[in-house]
């Protein structure tokens, strides 16, 4: 799920050079791989994300003496392993497992052991139902209830990078407990959609390479041979992605190289609450593009100055609404958005692999999905079938988001019966996924 990038007060900050000896064992690791036996790499097809939360929990309440953090990720209690397997039996074969790295932050040094040991059972507990697993340190921007987050470590938005070091050392921690696990079963990926270089705009200053570069050194530090999942900066957008220079990486051949894709957001992201901009207000639009009529665009555009006029107490802010919505309907047809557009991106992904001899199945699409409490029900399906579709046409594995374990019919679930896990008929045919 893709959060805009915040507005920024830029700020110049130093990250800490990589360290002599921080090099030299990464040199020594990839060495090793090279010299050891090729363990059998982990094959994605057809996954699907698990969400962060069940129940959204603030930091202050994750560290009250009665709250249970034997349950987490919060999913492990509330569900047992015949659901899971009804999830297994729909035609996943694996799971990108969500799990809110802060919590091991806010936790501290010791306490964060025991967190980890959670995640690795939640991992093990999959993989007995069948599940390869993408076990994904899901880093959340930052909140006044839930701090230490995504840029308290990156350094962005302003943040100083105080927490860097802090968290290349739970990689570290977390990926050597993984690498004991089945290889072909197991990967870690070590941050998810990292905001950073919005403000770059020459390679040559990027940021983000330097740090990709650390996560993957903290990682093999503990775990030579796992599986990284790595991507880009930008939010790990196709954009972040192609922008990147793999060679640095192309010395370890365990590397999946992942991007995350929800064009067009308008449709995507309709009627989001968590950020008040035109789209919170403009739903339902139509996909393809095409479909968007005078009358059609007439009807929305009634609709959503209604919402605002219910919803904003402002009288400036109402007006400035008003004026935004329409230009987002305006560019939103203005777009063209179909499948062909998806194919052109995903055809810059390719184009990226190819340059940099990466094969078609080193290539994943980690999310892609639709807040469907905005959404026009035809265009929901008509977007995930077109994305997986792209996808597939390219030989990438993809990972709808998200399951909805515990919120089926709400927000961006695909999952129709929340007791027995099963997906919504019209989202399996949309993915492609045989009847059981």
């Amino acid at each position: 799920m893709i959060a805009p990038p915040a507005p920024s007060r830029p700020r110049r900050t130093t990250l800490m050079p990589r360290s002599v000896r921080a090099a030299r064992l990464v040199a020594f690791c990839l060495a090793l791989l090279a010299a050891l036996p090729a363990a059998a790499a982990p094959t994605l097809k057809r996954g699907i994300n698990f969400e962060v939360w069940q129940t959204w929990t603030a930091r202050d309440a994750f560290l009250a003496p009665g709250f249970d953090r034997n349950n987490f990720p919060d999913w492990m209690g509330r569900l047992d392993d015949s659901q899971l397997a009804n999830l297994k039996a729909e035609g996943f074969d694996f799971v990108r497992l969500n799990f809110d790295a802060a919590a091991l932050l806010w936790a501290g040094d010791d306490g964060a052991g025991p967190l980890i040991e959670h995640v690795v059972a939640s991992t093990e507990r999959l993989q007995a139902l069948g599940f390869t697993v993408i076990v994904d340190m899901h880093l959340l921007p930052v909140d006044e209830e839930r701090p230490d987050g995504l840029q308290d470590v990156l350094g962005t938005d302003g943040h100083a990078p105080l927490l860097w070091d802090r968290y290349l050392g739970l990689v570290t921690r977390l990926a050597g407990r993984l690498a004991s696990l089945p290889p072909d079963r197991t990967l870690l990926e070590p941050i998810n959609e990292p905001n950073q270089d919005w403000e770059s705009y020459l390679v040559l200053t990027d940021r983000w390479p330097d740090q990709l570069a650390a996560l993957r050194s903290a990682a093999r530090a503990s775990a030579p041979t796992l599986t990284l999942v790595l991507t880009g900066g930008r939010s790990g957008l196709v954009d972040g992605l192609t922008r990147l220079d793999p060679s640095p990486f192309a010395d370890d051949p365990n590397i999946i190289w992942t991007f995350h894709y929800y064009e067009p957001m308008a449709v995507s992201h309709a009627g989001r609450p968590w950020v008040d901009d035109p789209g919170r207000y403009l739903t339902h639009l139509p996909y393809p593009a095409a479909r968007l009529d005078k009358t059609t665009g007439k009807r929305l555009l009634g609709e959503a100055r209604s919402r605002i006029a219910k919803g904003v107490a402002d009288p400036k802010r109402k007006k400035e609404l008003d004026a935004a919505v329409a230009e987002a309907l305006a560019d939103y047809r203005a777009t063209k958005a179909g499948p062909a557009t998806i194919a052109a991106d995903f055809k810059r992904v390719g184009d990226w692999a190819n340059d940099n001899g990466i094969p078609a199945d080193r290539l994943l699409l980690g999310e892609f999905g639709i807040f469907q409490d905005g959404a026009d029900p035809g265009s929901r399906i008509a977007l995930i079938e077109a994305t997986r579709v792209a996808a597939e046409e390219r030989g990438f594995a993809w990972a709808i988001y998200s399951a909805g374990l515990t919120s089926a019919g709400q927000g961006f679930s695909v999952i129709g019966d929340g007791k027995a896990l099963t997906l919504e008929p019209e989202v399996k045919r949309a993915l492609g996924l045989k009847a059981r």
